[in-house]
């Protein structure tokens, strides 16, 4: 009863089993730390004010999902690219007409929720971005700060797209993940078992009204790769149950 108990307690607050393997957790915490590196570098090397420190509390959450999250819907280019030059727009714009103030910045913030949603690009660091350039924008070089910010995020892009496609398991952005699974759809039996598609999950999540961190086409590749395991479950188990089954001779 106590375990059961705590099983509920876990479900309740969100912990869930993490079974990636030693070498992907290991994959994922060290190419962050060399994209920060990178774009440490770059700052630093770019800009004449310490205020470029604060920087890294957006870049660092998307090296984060990029390099962690490489399928996730919220680490894709246009999410990452779209979302922070939106949150870049935002934020200078409210400091601009408005002031530097907190209540400010949380105005930029939300409306920068608000048309990330609309745009498709959803990107939690961008919070942190428009945040970041209406609380600081009377102490920095606007336009120099824009423009190292975005290249920043461009060299994560190319890091992402040149680091996490050096492992077979990975690939970033996730569109060459979609031609393998493609690929292989094109070669899968005829008679098989016919597979619930994309445009059912859109419609599934469309009637829950719901975001899910993750990407449609990613649940179709679990839903893919459960259903060969499950096939050749029952086709080792068959015989055995046969077996079990026939009768005794007399």
């Amino acid at each position: 009863m106590v375990i059961s108990a705590f099983k509920t307690f876990c479900q309740f607050i969100g912990i869930e089993t993490n079974r990636t393997s030693h070498i992907e957790r290991l994959i994922s915490g060290l190419t962050t730390c060399l994209a920060i590196a990178v774009v440490v570098l770059v700052t630093k090397w770019s800009l004449s004010t310490d205020v470029h420190i604060l920087f890294f509390a957006s870049t660092a959450a998307t090296a984060f999902l990029v390099f962690t999250l490489p399928h996730g819907a919220l680490s894709q280019p246009w999410p990452v690219l779209a979302g922070q030059i939106i949150s870049i727009v935002v934020g200078v714009s409210f400091a601009t007409v408005l002031d530097s103030s907190l209540m400010t910045a949380a105005l930029a913030v939300g409306l920068t929720v608000i048309l990330m949603h609309y745009l498709g690009c959803l990107h939690p660091p961008g919070g942190a971005t428009a945040f970041y350039f209406v609380v600081n924008f009377e102490h920095i070089n606007v336009s120099e700060s824009v423009v190292v910010f975005i290249v920043n995020i461009l060299i994560i892009l190319a890091l992402a797209m040149i680091i996490n496609n050096l492992f077979h398991w990975r690939r970033y952005p996730l569109f060459w993940l979609n031609r393998k699974a493609t690929a292989q759809h094109a070669h899968k039996d005829a008679s098989s078992v016919e597979h619930f598609n994309v445009e059912d999950l859109h419609q599934v999540l469309q009637q829950q009204d719901v975001f899910v961190d993750v990407s449609l086409d990613e649940l179709q590749s679990i839903y893919d790769a459960a259903h060969t395991i499950a096939k050749q479950r029952r086709t080792v188990s068959a015989p055995i149950r046969a077996k079990r089954k026939r009768p005794k001779a007399a």
